[in-house]
């Protein structure tokens, strides 16, 4: 009786070191790596989802260092093990190829605001997936499914956050994973090949199941963070389904191994449990359809088997995504939908619109609206012309996206609206359309009172080409405040405009090297091989930054003919 009770305590303390271990490595071993990577490695100190300048900076950098190719080989490694773990079935490298395809997403944790600072390194591993398409990422969406439901479910009650959801599932998932060890262990203490017990009964796989409950906690705590273009953020959707599919094949590809170590007693196992969760029985035969209907059987048999069945799901999985959370639906109902039921539904939301009192959700309908395209324009030109201030700066930012000609008098005339807000939005949707008609009405906001609005209004005379930032620029490179400075020398970077070249070469003396930087950006912009010996001077700036994006601005400058 004493040794049974030693045996189960014994068991029962091993089971809580290996659980509370493995989760505070979760938690520390990122902050410890986070900090290390801080201090080792200088990166630029903003994010780099703004616009076209700081998507430039952020390119001269990956450049200089060559991040793409380091992203490239890691991404591709992390495939070679997976594909690797499952034909030589070493499992363990499947594993671990899924755990670093999935370790990007706890970068997030970290919190840093570019994507190379600390942990945030490991997203260079998503930089082909970006590099393919940044929509990529929303291919993963589907998993946003069940906590879909359960947020409505929760709405029903007046409970409208996402930490309910979220300590659900990474709680859930520790205890489902501290239950499944502690049933492991005492199956091998009793000296049982299979363990069937406890736990066991309603998964035969709960280690892994709590990893996937666990990491889809941490999932939905992201949804709580942004995610800018190009930095720390990397969307976690697609990581999270493609490393969850991957263990879900580990799992199938060890009950491949377990059926032929151990004959009809696990055969017997399999037939009373579920492979991770209990279902009812239509909903597994529904699971099992595609597998059935390509492979006429219920479940993969064999190895090669199992990497195709993965495959064929997770391709199911992303189909789905981009059908109902990607807009593919939308988008194709939309373009099949005739001209009058196009504009009847843009017509119901644009009313709901104006009835609603929620901003997000205003925005949210208008974006519905822009998503029929160029018969878009007249709800949103009436909009923009009526009296709700906040409703007429969402159409003007819908219009700019939509960069349609016809919109150009509407949003001309908004330029003289008394909201600070929609004149912004308005001066900065033209500038997006790029049309030249609209110089006489930007001119004027280059002495609006407000400091955004006359910035924006050089900028947007800058994307139109016009000749009037020349003559502006010395007002705004005479300013105070570094910020106006900077946005003057962005809007002196239009290709080709090389007489700007003097009067950037002398802001390369700017006290801040904010300018500086954005001096050698524009510099590189304008596109004139003149402007490689100006670039020179920057190799020697104080500024590490500078000298990075000097030194490849520089060689790309000297690459193109005269």
């Amino acid at each position: 009786m004493k040794s049974q009770f030693v045996r189960a305590a014994s068991v029962l303390a091993l089971t809580v070191v290996f659980t509370v271990g493995l989760t505070f490595a979760t938690v520390e071993l990122p902050h410890l790596v986070d900090g290390f990577l801080q201090g080792a490695i200088r990166t630029p100190g903003g994010d780099s989802h703004a616009d076209v300048v700081a998507r430039l900076k952020t390119e001269l950098f990956m450049a200089h260092y060559h991040i793409r190719t380091v992203g490239y080989l890691a991404f591709f490694v992390l495939l070679g093990l997976i594909v690797l773990g499952f034909s030589t079935e070493r499992t363990g490298l499947a594993t671990l190829g899924a755990v670093g395809v999935m370790l990007p997403v706890f970068a997030q944790f970290a919190g840093v605001m570019f994507f190379l600072a600390g942990l945030g390194l490991l997203n260079v591993v998503w930089l082909p997936i970006l590099d393919v398409s940044h929509q990529m990422q929303s291919w993963g969406r589907v998993i946003d499914a069940p906590n879909d439901f359960l947020q409505w479910l929760l709405g029903l009650v007046g409970v409208h956050s996402v930490w309910p959801t979220a300590v659900l599932f990474t709680g859930g998932g520790i205890l489902i994973f501290l239950l499944g060890v502690h049933a492991w262990l005492q199956a091998r203490a009793r000296g049982k090949v299979v363990a069937d017990s406890w736990v066991y009964r309603l998964s035969r796989h709960p280690q892994y199941l709590g990893w996937i409950l666990w990491t889809y906690g941490a999932y939905l705590l992201l949804q709580r963070m942004q995610y800018p273009r190009r930095s720390w953020g990397i969307g976690a959707s697609l990581p999270w389904l493609i490393s969850t599919m991957v263990i879900v094949g580990v799992a199938m590809a060890e009950e491949v191994g377990m059926g032929k170590r151990h004959g009809e007693e696990y055969e017997a196992y399999r037939r009373r449990a579920p492979l991770l969760v209990p279902l009812p029985r239509i909903v597994v035969r529904i699971l099992a359809a595609p597998c059935r209907l390509f492979f006429g059987k219920a479940r993969p048999e064999r190895r090669r088997e199992v990497v195709a069945v993965v495959g064929l799901y997770t391709a199911l999985l992303m189909s789905i995504s981009v059908t109902f959370y990607a807009g593919g639906l939308k988008v194709a109902v939309a373009r099949l939908a005739s001209p009058r039921d196009g504009t009847e539904t843009m017509q119901r939301l644009v009313s709901e619109a104006t009835s609603e009192a929620n901003w997000r959700r205003q925005s949210h309908l208008l974006e519905e609206v822009a998503s029929f395209g160029e018969p878009a324009v007249d709800p949103l030109v009436g909009l923009l012309e009526g009296a709700d201030p906040a409703l007429k700066g969402m159409a003007a930012r819908l219009l700019g996206q939509l960069s349609s000609p016809r919109a150009v008098p509407a949003l001309s005339a908004a330029l003289g609206d008394p909201d600070e807000n929609v004149r912004y939005r308005a001066a900065e949707a033209l500038g997006a359309i790029g049309a030249p008609e609209a110089t006489p009405s930007l001119v004027p906001l280059l002495g609006d009172p407000s400091a955004p609005v006359r910035v924006t209004a050089m900028a947007s005379l800058a994307a139109i080409g016009s000749p009037r930032v020349l003559e502006e620029a010395p007002t705004f490179l005479g300013s105070s405040e570094a910020w106006i400075r900077g946005a003057a020398v962005q809007s002196l970077g239009m290709p080709g405009l090389e007489k700007a070249l003097p009067i950037l070469s002398a802001r390369l003396d700017d006290e801040s090297p904010d300018v500086r930087r954005e001096v050698v950006v524009a510099i590189l912009r304008i596109g004139s091989p003149r402007g490689a010996p100006i670039l020179e001077r920057a190799l020697q700036d104080e500024d590490w930054e500078v000298r990075v994006y000097a030194a490849e601005a520089r060689d790309r400058l000297r690459r193109r003919p005269p």
